[in-house]
């Protein structure tokens, strides 16, 4: 049994070590606290009175927890509380549940919520993994958006919905183009739009009861997130080729001679490609693309996704003027890479990853990009929202655009 002497002389060891430790600023947040510098401080007060050196806490990456939309007010990633009478609701809070319950139609649907939740889900991925239907027949399953609800679409999802997802963004990645010049309607149809545009989109729920209606201005990454970890090996790839493709439709000849269909499939190319933009503007959506591993994989899949890019932005900087209304698809092909590289930078600090170098950008190009699409997509990470006009100007004359 050690003396008293030892005794107290380890207890004020200890007792200096933690008044040293008292003195450090750190952020009660643990995914805040700065590892090396702060251990490193405290191995210095333990030095100073006779004790060992610890090793340093590798720093935490702040990642958004992995909870559904709140089903109450729309709140994204805080559905905790799951309704343990149909276990197809989640609320954020005790209040959201009973606001739901009481003003929100839950107490009235709740008992037969859950048969008809499964039964929309399994209908929906039913429609949507019929690859014997045209494009069309299987997208108008989505329609009305019948998933949109937390509980629909978790029974979906158990039901095969990513598959269906991944089966849909294989069609577009094959044949997109070869199905908008079918003589039969039924197969103008891009499967992807549907997908990112229904499935995907955020603000489901809070902006029907805040504003009254179906618009959008970001894209739900815990959906996002479900879906590559669900096809971990080649999801990404086949949903980006698919979406690269499907901007390419409105340049073929066939479609670009008639104005109606012209215009649509631009108006198509424009949809997905904004869902784009609203997707690396989401921390939670450009985590799970882009941080598959570490700092290698993060810098291999950036550059492999802006390279993909390359031709096709060849064609649309070659393309006949006017076909590309106001540019708006080559500013998004411009866009979007700087979002990536900028999202590289904030989350894994891999600077290396230089669209101007991997899109070889030269003159008046490179001017546009740097001038214009960078500012604007980084600006558009910093607010989580696409800039209205008076912003875009303010924009474009801090970054010298108009000198």
């Amino acid at each position: 049994m050690p003396s008293s002497k030892k005794k107290k002389s380890k207890q004020k060891k200890a007792a200096n070590v933690a008044a040293a430790a008292s003195n450090l600023s750190v952020n009660d947040d643990p995914y805040e606290f700065d590892g090396e510098i702060a251990v490193e401080q405290l191995n210095n007060a333990r030095a100073a009175v006779g004790l060992n050196r610890v090793d340093p806490r590798p720093k935490k990456v702040d990642r958004l927890p992995d909870y559904p939309a709140c089903d109450g007010c729309g709140s994204e990633y805080s559905g905790t509380m799951e309704c343990t009478s149909c276990g197809s609701a989640f609320y954020c809070g005790r209040s959201c549940q009973v606001n739901h319950w009481k003003n929100g139609g839950h107490k009235d649907e709740c008992p037969t919520l859950k048969e008809r939740s499964q039964s929309i889900a399994k209908t929906t991925v039913e429609k949507l993994m019929d690859e014997s239907s045209p494009p069309l027949l299987r997208v108008q399953v989505l329609h009305d958006d019948p998933l949109d609800g937390s509980g629909p679409y978790k029974f979906a999802v158990d039901y095969g919905l990513h598959d269906a997802i991944y089966s849909a963004f294989l069609v577009d990645k094959e044949g997109v183009v070869e199905n908008h010049t079918n003589e039969n309607p039924l197969y103008r149809c891009c499967l992807t739009q549907w997908i990112m545009q229904s499935l995907f989109r955020g603000e489901r729920i809070s902006r029907q009861i805040h504003h009254g209606s179906n618009s959008f201005g970001k894209v739900d990454g815990g959906r996002i997130l479900g879906y590559l970890h669900s096809h971990s090996d080649d999801g990404l790839q086949v949903w980006w080729k698919a979406s690269l493709e499907s901007a390419m439709v409105f340049l073929h000849s066939k479609i670009s001679s008639t104005p109606d269909e012209s215009f649509r499939c631009h108006q198509m190319a424009r949809d997905i490609w904004a869902m784009w933009t609203h997707t690396f503007a989401s921390k939670r959506a450009s985590e799970c693309i882009l941080l598959t591993h570490d700092k290698a994989a993060c810098l291999e899949r950036a550059t492999w996704m802006i390279k993909q890019m390359k031709p096709y932005l060849s064609k649309l900087q070659s393309a006949r003027e006017g076909l590309d209304r106001n540019e708006v698809i080559q500013a998004y092909f411009n866009q979007v890479p700087a979002m990536i590289a900028a999202q590289c930078r904030e989350l894994a600090n891999v600077t290396s990853v230089d669209p101007v170098k991997l899109l070889k950008l030269r003159g008046l190009d490179k001017k546009m990009y740097e001038n214009i699409a960078k500012p604007h997509g980084e600006d558009m990470i910093r607010r989580k929202r696409a800039a209205d006009t008076a912003r875009s100007r303010d924009i474009l004359k801090r970054a010298g655009a108009f000198d």
